[in-house]
């Protein structure tokens, strides 16, 4: 079961060099809005690829520190990190190898989808944080954007489109072919695995692992439809049906 994004990183790289960007448009903003990075804190970006969301941490003063299992994606990171940033080759489930100083703040973007081992990350989680700091994690919406499972609608009668959910509750891993070979005839297709878990799942693993759900937040697209006879209906969904969830997270009894 291969979760590698080794194959894809030069795409990955490049995909968000872009300006109309989930991440620049949509998540970037909250995100730096709920972290408050400063200069005094340290900072732990849990599979953060090539550094895009931590070097924003660091322009802000923020020691931080990246660690990513993608030896393509840190060595990009390296190549552009600054003083006060370290990124390490490195797997999420097992943080606490890594000798990693306390963390004020601990957070991972569209990471924990990607990751079998829930346990194992917040375990190491709990071993590099400080006892009063928060962990914030980006997820696609797990209630609406389920790969394989949920989709656009639309209802001709109504003029309304929908968001059709084929499955929510149970827990499902899904082979999801990387974005930059789709259509593609000359180039071998290259898949890897994707996690769907409810809500519910996340909010068990989070207290087993001694956490408490402090703030949810949910982000919708930026984007809008060219005009036609459903742009109306396209712009009022996405402004309806959130694409994004952040969910803040603090130590149980802090």
């Amino acid at each position: 079961m291969s979760t590698d994004w080794n194959n894809v990183a030069q795409w990955y790289d490049q995909y968000l060099v872009g300006e109309d960007t989930y991440q620049a448009q949509v998540i970037a903003p909250n995100l730096v809005r709920l972290l408050a990075p400063r200069a005094g804190q340290r900072i732990l970006d849990v599979a953060c690829g090539q550094g895009y969301f931590a070097r924003m941490c660091a322009d802000k003063g923020a020691q931080i520190v990246g660690v990513d299992q993608s030896t393509t994606l840190i060595e990009k990171a390296k190549a552009q990190a600054g003083a006060n940033e370290l990124y390490i080759t490195g797997n999420a489930e097992t943080l606490d190898a890594y000798k990693i100083e306390p963390c004020d703040t601990v957070f991972s973007v569209l990471a924990l989808e990607n990751i079998k081992n829930i346990a194992g990350v917040m375990s190491g989680i709990q071993q590099v944080m400080k006892p009063d700091g928060k962990v914030v994690f980006v997820l696609l919406h797990p209630a609406f954007r389920i790969p394989q499972h949920s989709d656009w609608g639309y209802d001709t009668k109504r003029t309304v489109q929908y968001r059709r959910i084929d499955k929510y509750l149970s827990e499902v891993n899904i082979q999801i072919e990387l974005a930059p070979f789709k259509g593609s005839k000359d180039v071998k297709k290259v898949t890897t695995t994707t996690f769907h878990r409810s809500l519910q799942w996340y909010m068990k693993a989070f207290r087993n692992a001694g956490f408490a759900i402090t703030n949810i937040e949910e982000w919708i697209s930026h984007k809008t439809s060219q005009p036609g006879p459903r742009q109306h209906a396209e712009d009022t969904a996405r402004k309806e049906i959130p694409m994004f969830m952040a969910i803040e997270l603090k130590k149980i009894g802090q």
